[in-house]
């Protein structure tokens, strides 16, 4: 199965979380310190947790509702989390051989109550499932026909059921139709148990193929020295603790801490170290720090005198790093940098849920938190690489360097907005406070200032939405086999048209960049002054107004104007029309006068594309993408040779 969107209502600081989209591959919840980012994120865990756990309903509900909602007994039937799944098609083939084909829709959802009750909520057909079981029987016309009539499975088995009764008291019972009736009861017991209906059948089946959600956070992460005794004991929140992955690290090595001091010691050990060594591989590949790093492992016994006389022998794990880059030195894994330790704990603790047959979606709370800004990188593309390529991956962060800038459709913002909302997630950006924002806005800071010093293709435009609409319909044209820019170009947005001379100054004596502007930017006569200082040659300044033949035009021109109303209709929830705009050039000036507002909002159009692109491109007017070929065309010939 896979995760299409969540929603949490009443958990914590969470009354109504709205539904969130969730991507088919990698999510990124993004949000300040408090906001309710971890929230979300141990309620989908409980849904359908890889280790036993369960709502507390003391501890989880919202506290300045839970006495007016227990006294109106409001709170058990509350399902804090609900979960929309798409079958795959595994998922499909069960069912199918479960109820037959067309019986089963391909969407379903789950839910957990405070109770515990976990719920499935599926769209069957119960006449599809009647024509099911009785397909490939050649009853008697009026027998098939009382069959047929059937509205659902229970009535079926009861028709079948009369007429079995009717056959077997007749003086000369219809042995040919009394095995048929007995094949069709059979074929509905197979179907339905314990007095269940369609719908509960099904249910029962989709919920046994759940995925389990895997839930990670530093409070997982393994100690250099683990006390055997206390890993015996159960007494604690599930996979809370960095005893559930010590446990996990022994699962995979095939032992136990009973095994550990027995007379096969040196075998436990072998297969802990191949473990250790396998996992240490697997961080090297992805965390570039120290690829020389292995872990080793030991038994340590020590004896405890207690208060009372008695004496008792202490077992311990010890866990050791070996530096490849000084020879035989080791020391203890807590003294590895912390980026080592969350990467290793990490992938012993996944190791041993990874293969689990359901699937399993991985839930990571403020991962790499410890690594710097490019090791957070790697870590991204840890999550790309060998997390996605398997399973779902859902994780939060208030880190610019875990967000990535070219996957923005995986972002949804988290924000607290007070007692009366709750936590809000959501896939808009624009109405959120500064400081949720900030991890968005630092990465993609982040993305101009590398992209300042790599090579010479360098496309500086005002904004993010001109970057929005150059990328995509670009990719659009290349898709369509017709020209679209060079894959060399790096697009830079100035954030703002004011901003753009002070960018060229900045790089243009360093690189050779190509200028994009509105034909009536701001600051566009300081760009015709650095062409005559030679900071920017005359061929590298371009204008939209080039492609539209219009003494002034913005980047919305290039689109038809019927085109960029869908944009704009989209993104505002207007429904404006050609024929609603006065006369002249500029789409967003007619805008502005049709609305009677300054229309200022140059983002939100792009943003509704980028997010809706799979059904508006091929929508697109064949003057539009004539435009958007020619502006092509003119952004690559200033290419340097």
């Amino acid at each position: 199965m896979r995760l299409v969107d969540v929603h949490v209502q009443r958990f914590r600081n969470v009354l109504d979380s709205t539904v969130i989209p969730i991507d088919e591959q990698v999510t990124c919840l993004v949000g300040k310190n408090e906001s309710g980012k971890t929230t979300l994120l141990h309620a989908l865990w409980r849904l359908n947790p890889h280790v036993p756990t369960s709502f507390e309903t003391t501890h989880d509900y919202p506290r300045w509702r839970l006495v007016a909602d227990r006294k109106a007994k409001a709170i058990n039937d509350v399902a804090p989390v609900t979960a929309g799944f798409e079958l795959d098609a595994g998922d499909v083939a069960a069912v199918e051989a479960l109820v037959g084909l067309g019986v089963a829709g391909s969407i379903v959802t789950f839910s957990r109550r405070y109770d515990g009750e976990l719920l499935c909520d599926c769209d069957t057909d119960d006449v599809a499932a009647v024509k099911s079981v009785l397909q490939g029987h050649e009853l008697p016309d009026l027998v098939g026909r009382q069959l047929e009539g059937s509205p659902d499975l229970t009535s079926l088995r009861e028709a079948t059921a009369g007429l079995l009764q009717t056959e077997s008291e007749s003086e000369v019972p219809n042995d040919e139709l009394v095995e048929m009736l007995r094949a069709i009861e059979a074929s509905i017991a197979a179907i339905l148990t314990n007095g269940e209906d369609l719908n509960a059948a099904v249910s029962r089946l989709l919920i046994g193929r759940l995925p389990r959600f895997f839930y990670f956070s530093d409070y997982q992460m393994l100690p250099g020295r683990v006390d055997l005794t206390a890993l015996s004991s159960t007494d604690e929140l599930p996979a809370m603790s960095s005893n559930q992955t010590a446990r996990a690290l022994l699962a995979l090595a095939s032992t136990d801490v009973a095994s550990l001091g027995n007379d096969a010691y040196e075998d436990r050990k072998a297969e802990l170290e191949a473990v250790g060594g396998d996992l240490s591989q697997q961080v090297s590949e992805y965390w570039r720090q120290n690829p020389e790093l292995t872990v080793e492992f030991d038994v340590d016994k020590m004896t405890r005198q207690h208060p009372n006389g008695q004496t008792a022998v202490a077992q311990y794990l010890d866990i050791r790093v070996r530096d490849g880059r000084h020879g035989s030195f080791t020391n203890n894994f807590d003294q590895r940098s912390s980026g080592f330790r969350w990467f290793f704990s990490f992938l012993a603790a996944f190791s041993e849920f990874e293969q689990e047959a359901s699937g399993v979606i991985v839930l990571l709370d403020e991962p790499a938190l410890s690594l710097h800004g490019r090791a957070q990188a790697d870590f991204l593309r840890f999550i790309d690489m060998r997390l996605a390529a398997t399973c779902q991956v859902i994780y939060t962060t208030h880190s610019p360097f875990m967000v990535d800038v070219a996957h923005l459709e995986r972002v949804r913002v988290v924000e607290d907005r007070g007692r009366d909302a709750g936590a809000i997630a959501s896939t808009e950006v624009l109405g959120v406070d500064a400081d949720t924002l900030f991890p968005l806005q630092g990465a993609l800071g982040y993305e101009i200032a590398q992209s300042l010093f790599i090579g010479p293709a360098n496309l500086l435009v005002e904004g993010t939405s001109d970057f929005t609409y150059l990328t995509v319909i670009s990719d659009h044209l290349r898709a369509l086999e017709r020209p679209a820019m060079d894959i060399r170009w790096r697009i830079l947005p100035a954030g703002g048209s004011a901003n753009v001379p002070a960018f060229v100054a900045l790089i243009g004596p360093k690189l050779d960049v190509t200028v994009l502007v509105d034909a009536g930017a701001q600051g566009m006569q300081r760009l015709v002054s650095m062409v005559s200082q030679g900071l920017l040659t005359s061929d590298r300044l371009l204008t939209i107004a080039s492609i539209t033949a219009t003494k002034h035009a913005d980047i919305e021109d290039v689109f038809d104007s019927s085109d960029y109303l869908r944009l704009y209709n989209g993104a505002f929830g207007t429904e404006l029309t050609a024929s609603n705009l006065p006369a002249g050039d500029r789409i967003i000036d007619r805008i502005s006068r049709a609305s009677g507002q300054p229309f200022t909002d140059h983002g939100l159009p792009a943003d509704w594309l980028l997010r809706h692109r799979d059904t508006v491109l091929d929508g697109l007017s064949p003057a539009t993408l004539d435009r958007f070929e020619a502006l092509f065309t003119m952004i690559n010939a200033t290419l340097a040779k």
